[in-house]
């Protein structure tokens, strides 16, 4: 648990949870900034990606890719065509649906070739395969009243010219703005520093962020009467057979 005007209770939750090293909270204003890391990209497949990668150009996968996407839809689109025009069987209408399905697959997974190639070519010496990553990925949080950036940075080197190239992006890292919680859902909450008990709100709009199977909820909280801010965070499991966010 965050506690903005108390720093030493934001070390102590650092240090219980073994971060101390790896992050900081800031404010400014109404913005909070959150600097911490993550770990090295891993990807999947990996030797059968080198294959592609190695076989076909950069050009050439994504037309491999687009080719995927439009055979899905024309064999989608073909299966409800025959489906409403003439009398077939819900059985066969459900296999032609999902027999659909695998060249989507197919493009999906040319994407994730992409990727791996894109990570991997360095962009000063022209090479493809030569870069890896390198030390220690760093992961930025902003948050203000109204936004929630969230950007991950990491470093790739090249093993033949030795190039270290520094980029950043989300990181396949998900975040939105959440709800507040209802007045009543507060009057319980006590203030951690006044031990004043229904005198919390919420101050802000939580921060929603979902990394993996795993979706974090960060709120922001006040206390009405000494005005002590605290910020708490609570992790549950997601469930990918409803929306990410509602």
């Amino acid at each position: 648990m965050y506690r903005q005007s108390e720093f030493i209770n934001l070390e102590n939750y650092l240090l219980e949870k073994k971060y101390l090293k790896n992050n900081s909270c800031e404010q400014s204003l109404n913005a909070h900034t959150f600097i911490g890391t993550v770990g090295l990209k891993k990807h999947r497949f990996k030797s059968v990606s080198l294959f592609l990668i190695n076989a076909f150009d950069e050009k050439t996968l994504k037309r491999m890719s687009k080719v995927f996407i439009l055979l899905s839809i024309t064999m989608a689109l073909g299966t409800a065509i025959n489906f409403l025009k003439t009398e077939t069987p819900d059985l066969l209408y459900v296999l032609g649906i999902t027999t659909s399905m695998v060249p989507l697959i197919f493009s999906l997974f040319i994407q994730h070739v992409l990727e791996y190639h894109r990570d991997t070519f360095c962009r000063k010496c022209g090479k493809k395969l030569a870069c890896e990553e390198v030390g220690e990925p760093v992961l930025k949080e902003t948050s203000d009243r109204g936004d929630y950036t969230l950007t991950v940075t990491r470093h790739w080197k090249c093993r033949y010219c030795g190039n270290i190239d520094t980029r950043e992006g989300p990181g396949d890292i998900f975040i939105n703005k959440g709800e507040m919680k209802p007045i009543i859902h507060l009057k319980s909450i006590e203030c951690k520093k006044c031990g004043g008990i229904g005198t919390v709100k919420e101050f802000k709009i939580p921060d929603i962020k979902e990394i993996g199977n795993k979706r974090v909820i960060r709120r922001y909280y006040k206390c009405t009467i000494c005005g002590h801010e605290n910020i708490s965070e609570s992790e549950e499991a997601i469930n990918r057979s409803v929306p990410a966010f509602r």
